[in-house]
Order: C-alpha cells, then sequence, then structure tokens
C-alpha cells in the first residue's frame, strides 16, 4: 500500500469527496484512515498495462502482441488483470493510432507539512497528437472503486496544469476508464474535456493544500505517513508556495 504522503491523484481526488468545494482537512482525513489506515495492497499494479499504450497508439502492437506483454510482465499476481485492462483498451487504441511521446510516471511535490513533502502520483504514460489535436492520456484501470465524474475532472485539471505545457498548452485530456462495469468485468469510456468542468489553477491549489492539511491531520490520528517510494517516477519539486 502507497504511503499517504503519495497516493494517485485519482485517489486525492476521490478523498475531496463528490463536493470537493466543501472538503476540510478533517473529512480528507477520515477518508484516508478509512481507506488507508491498516489496510495492505493488492500485491500489484497496472504498470505493465500503462506501459503497453504508448507503442499501441502508435500502431507497433496488435492485440496479440500487446496481451503477450502483459502476460510476461509485472507481478504474476496481477497478470490476468493486466490482460483484462488492455484487452478492454485495445480496440480503441488501434482505431486511433497517433503521435505519441512519452511522459512516463511522475510525483508531483503538492506541499509540504513539518518538513514533510507530499505528492501526488499521476500515471499519465502519454502525449499524444491525431488529426491536430493532442491529449494527455491518462488511464483507469483499477476494479477497486469507479470514481465519480467530478473526480475524473480534478484529476485530470491537475494532469493538464503539469502536462500541457509549451507547444502543446492547448491539449485536452483524456481518460480511459477500463474499471468496473454493472453486468461485465470492466467497462470502457474514452472521456475528453472538451465540454467538460475544468478546475482553475486557484482552485487546484486551495484543493490540494485542503488535502496536505488532511494528511497531517490524519498522521496525528495515528495514520502511517511512512517515507514514500518514487523508484520509477519522474519527480517535479516546485519548490514554491504555488505549485500549480
Amino acid at each position: 500500500m502507497s504511503s499517504i504522503r503519495s497516493i494517485d491523484i485519482v485517489d486525492i481526488a476521490r478523498s475531496l469527496g463528490d463536493a470537493p468545494f466543501q472538503a476540510t482537512p478533517s473529512s480528507v482525513a477520515d477518508w484516508l484512515l478509512s481507506e488507508y489506515g491498516g489496510r495492505k495492497g493488492g500485491g500489484f499494479n497496472y504498470d505493465p498495462a500503462i506501459n503497453t499504450i504508448c507503442d499501441a497508439f502508435r500502431g507497433k502492437h496488435s492485440l496479440e502482441s500487446a496481451v503477450r506483454h502483459c502476460q510476461t510482465h509485472g507481478n504474476p499476481k496481477g497478470r490476468k488483470q493486466n490482460v483484462e485492462a488492455i484487452r478492454t483498451l485495445m480496440p480503441y487504441i488501434l482505431e486511433n493510432t497517433s503521435l505519441c511521446y512519452r511522459i512516463g510516471l511522475t510525483a508531483i511535490a503538492i506541499g509540504r507539512y513539518d518538513g514533510k513533502t507530499v505528492y501526488a502520483k499521476i500515471k499519465a504514460p502519454l502525449l499524444r497528437v491525431r488529426g491536430g489535436k493532442a491529449f494527455i492520456v491518462m488511464p483507469g484501470l483499477r476494479l477497486s472503486y469507479i470514481p465519480s465524474e467530478i473526480a475524473i475532472d480534478f484529476a485530470c485539471s491537475v494532469a493538464l496544469s503539469i502536462f500541457a505545457q509549451d507547444d502543446h498548452e492547448g491539449a485536452d485530456f483524456e481518460y480511459l476508464y477500463a474499471g468496473p462495469a454493472l453486468g461485465s468485468a470492466r467497462d470502457f469510456r474514452a472521456i475528453h474535456g472538451r465540454d467538460r468542468f475544468r478546475f482553475t489553477g486557484d482552485a487546484i491549489d486551495r484543493l490540494l493544500d485542503i488535502y496536505v492539511k488532511g494528511v497531517a491531520l490524519a498522521e496525528a490520528r495515528g495514520a502511517d505517513t511512512k517515507s514514500p517510494i518514487l523508484n520509477g517516477y519522474r519527480i517535479i519539486d516546485p519548490q514554491a508556495p504555488r505549485f500549480f
């Protein structure tokens, strides 16, 4: 299980609840203690499927080769889940081959308390360009929850604020949902930012500050805030009171 000082941006969004502007450090701490307190991780991650996405969008994977990659990489405990996830994604990917630029796994320093840094992990493996339009691609593969629409919007707004800069400041976000669905193992939705709610930089600052204060409060209530393990992550640390 990740340290609550370095969890996925979608989980940070979930901790803020379905009405994020009403979130408080106390409500965030309650969520963290409920979701992370005393629980152990599942023993695997979706990195094999995530790492396949970029080459697949480039046209360098067939369905069969993408599945084979997920069958032979990563923790054996998670190979079935990774195969299911990439099978769900591949029809859309194969229909939307693109120019792609790897972003990879990134950890953003979003705040500090008592000399400790809190990070948001963003698994946005690529920026893809098709038909003159650019997209910051984020996968949503876990089966343990269905994120709310506002949680998706917040997580993707943060990703855009970090990655959609310079030549690609007009990029849209693309959240590739391949999580649980009623009546089937996985559902698929390609969710784009156009016509959806986007959080401003000021709003992101405010909500991430609430989250950091919630982490500090959760620690005061007994949560384990061990040092994050960020092997394999590119770390962005703005070293400033305003992060976005």
